[in-house]
Formats: structure tokens, C-alpha cells, sequence
């Protein structure tokens, strides 16, 4: 039997945090990704986050206790919402900001050579 993605969770500490619970509910959950998003964080967020890892016949049980989980005191989540949201608009902003850098460093030599055109 293998394993199957519970969920992605945008952030290393909070699936950090998940995987314990589950542990502690007796779910043989795994982090993945939780070493190399340590170093490339943005990565990790761009694809989604860190993914939580179970066997397949424990999925549909680990996704309720994070769903219990999340519905605990303090951490309120709509009932049609996934156990953890896609994405927070923090993150989103993040990665608008990302992309706009990663065109300009991209396009700087398209407009250098245009520039230096111009003024030929």
C-alpha cells in the first residue's frame, strides 16, 4: 500500500504542526518537502506547499482530524473550505511581487539592447 496526499499546507511551521497532530491521532502521516522548503520556502509555496503524506486507507481519516482540527477554538474555517486554505493573500501578494521581479531581471537584457539601439 502506498502513500497518498492528505493535503498542502502553505507553511512549514503550521505542517509541522499538523503532522504531529495526526501522529498523535495514531495516522502514520509524513512531511514532505519539509527539508528542502526550509531553504527554498518560495518553491515550496509556489507549488502549492508542503504536501502531508499518508497511507492511502488513512486519508479520508486524517483529513477529518484536520478538519476537527481547524474547527477547534481560535482557528474558525467555513464548513466549505479544504481542512487548510489554498493560499493566504500574504502569499499571493509574495508571489505577484516574485513574478514581477523575475520579468524584469528577465527582460533587462531585451531592454538594454533596445535601449542601446535607440541611441545609436
Amino acid at each position: 500500500m502506498g502513500l497518498a496526499v492528505i493535503t498542502r499546507i502553505p507553511r512549514l511551521v503550521e505542517a509541522q504542526i499538523a503532522v504531529g497532530a495526526l501522529r498523535a491521532s495514531g495516522i502514520d502521516a509524513e512531511l514532505f518537502d519539509g527539508s528542502f522548503g526550509a531553504t527554498e520556502s518560495p518553491v515550496i509555496e509556489g507549488l502549492g506547499g508542503y504536501r502531508l503524506m499518508a497511507p492511502e486507507d488513512q486519508v479520508a481519516e486524517a483529513r477529518e482530524t484536520l478538519k476537527a482540527l481547524r474547527a477547534s477554538p481560535g482557528l474558525p474555517l467555513p464548513d466549505d473550505e479544504p481542512p487548510w486554505g489554498a493560499a493566504m493573500p500574504s502569499y499571493q501578494l509574495r508571489r505577484r511581487r516574485l513574478q514581477l521581479v523575475a520579468a524584469i531581471l528577465l527582460a533587462a537584457p531585451t531592454i538594454a539592447w533596445l535601449i542601446a539601439r535607440l541611441f545609436r
